[in-house]
């Protein structure tokens, strides 16, 4: 029975795919031909040297590396792949299941049969965890927490008390006992303040209304 008869479109295009720079099984993939029928092409035609032919070589090559390269396609072909790999890893775990179930536990290949299914599970295992990477997925799920970023606007007390902070590491630097002293001490006056006005602070906030007879003098 005569095989089936390729139009010159798809012959030309086989041609011109192959000097892009396409593989035979992609040619074949791509036109839904064998690749015999394909490998005949390329070797019973030549392929017309011109401008013409040549432009179309290069935008078959472009959209080669186009495609290629494309996030979407590799995405598209990793999910393919992945799905494909859980695909034969179930049905393998199946194949296991029914087997085991099925060996003699007296028959003296039993234990050989049961290394043979050992390995074969590690091997769907290790597919299983490769195609999804669970403890990644994991990972991607933990929402890192941004630090918080908090503004202090310094008061007139802060940059006196950073001030003579400095002037204290320059008198301690310097060896100048008496700059040193006296520093000490414009701290220690600084902090009893801070510490007074707090107090006030607290006591300005500690104020308690009983009852509504007000009494207001007039003057």
């Amino acid at each position: 029975m005569p095989g089936k008869k390729t139009t010159t479109d798809k012959s030309t295009q086989v041609v011109i795919l192959r000097e892009a720079g396409y593989t035979l099984p992609v040619i074949a993939d791509r036109l839904d031909l064998s690749i015999s029928t394909v490998q005949r092409i390329i070797k019973t035609t030549k392929a017309v040297a011109g401008a013409g032919t040549q432009a179309l070589i290069d935008k078959a090559r472009e959209e080669l590396l186009s495609s290629a390269f494309s996030l979407d396609a590799v995405q598209q072909t990793v999910a393919t792949l992945v799905a494909d790999e859980l695909a034969l890893s179930h049905l393998i775990r199946t194949k296991i299941a029914n087997a085991l179930e099925a060996l003699d536990p007296t028959d003296p290949v039993a234990f050989r049969g049961l290394a043979a299914a050992s390995t074969a599970l590690k091997l769907t295992q290790d597919v299983t965890r490769r195609s999804l990477p669970i403890e990644k997925l994991n990972q991607a799920q933990d929402i890192e927490e941004l630090p918080t970023l908090q503004i202090h606007i310094l008061t007139e007390n802060d940059v006196a008390e950073m001030r003579a902070k400095q002037r204290l590491e320059e008198a301690e630097m310097n060896g100048d006992t008496q700059g040193i002293e006296d520093e000490i001490a414009n701290l220690e006056w600084m902090e009893r303040r801070r510490l007074a006005q707090s107090d006030q602070t607290d006591d300005d906030d500690d104020v308690v209304c009983e009852g509504f007879d007000l009494h207001m003098t007039g003057t």
